[in-house]
Parts: structure tokens; sequence; C-alpha cells
């Protein structure tokens, strides 16, 4: 996957609208969207914590790596995956 998201994410479901390939799926939302969260890091293998709000998104090997998600992330949470 080209991208990832990381802790920045405030869950507020805009990447999973855009996105042509439908790559971007929710996991896990037990709250409304913006807030709610717990506070969560992500690892030095850019692996997100649980109790992070990117937790409750993942983007799936559907991604085509066009960056609609990343255009549109008013959080500039979606980076390119290294």
């Amino acid at each position: 996957m080209p991208y990832r998201i990381t802790d920045a994410c405030i869950a507020c479901g805009d990447c999973t609208v855009v996105c042509p390939c439908r790559a971007i799926v929710e996991e896990n939302r037990r709250f409304g969207r913006k807030g709610g969260f717990q506070e969560g890091k992500d690892d030095a293998a850019g692996n997100t914590s649980p109790g992070s709000p990117a937790a409750f998104f993942r983007i799936t090997d559907a991604c085509d790596g066009c960056g609609c998600c990343r255009e549109v992330c008013p959080a500039g949470a979606i980076v390119w995956q290294d």
C-alpha cells in the first residue's frame, strides 16, 4: 500500500468518501465522527496503536496510490508509506 494513516487522523471519514477504489475501510468504530477517541502513537514501523483514531481506519491492498485521500484529509494524516 503506498499510503498509511497516521496518528494525526481525526476520524472524519472524508478519505473513505473520496477513495475511488474503496480501499479505505472502517474497523472497530466505537464513537461518532470527529472525536471521542483515546490518544495513540505510531511506532517506528508505522503501525498505529489500538487507541488512536487511525486504528479505526485501514488502507487495504485495493489502493492504487492515486492520492485522493491524501488531498482531502483536513488533518494531513495520510502520508506516503516508505
